[in-house]
């Protein structure tokens, strides 16, 4: 689960299954892994949204965050480019997953079924 900022809609979130946990962070064009390894991976991509509207880091847990779950392995930031925040998710043995938003609080949340 991602909470979100109480004064902003939910965003839309498009989410890619990634067979080697490699993503291209912003336009850069080039190629990169997950830190934190996994028997598959699960790309987000967030948008309209901002990381650091202004002053410090608005998103201050660290980018890669290992988690000892059987179907979660760990969470990292893989970007934040022109309105548009990436999170990979390193993910165990799973067999479906669903991405959702709810409101009040606002929040992103990724079911992952073992």
């Amino acid at each position: 689960m991602f909470d979100l900022s109480d004064h902003v809609a939910p965003p839309a979130v498009q989410a890619q299954v990634s067979a080697d946990g490699s993503y291209m962070p912003g336009a850069s064009g080039e190629t990169r892994h997950l830190a934190i390894t996994g028997q598959s991976y699960l790309l987000l991509d967030v948008y309209p949204a901002q990381a650091r509207p202004s002053g410090p880091d608005a998103y201050t847990t660290p980018t890669v965050q290992p988690v000892s779950l059987p179907s979660l392995k760990g969470v990292q930031m893989t970007g934040d480019y022109e309105g548009h925040i990436g999170f990979g998710l390193s993910l165990g043995d799973y067999t479906r997953y669903q991405v959702s938003t709810l409101t009040a609080p606002n929040r992103i949340v990724v079911d992952v079924y073992h």
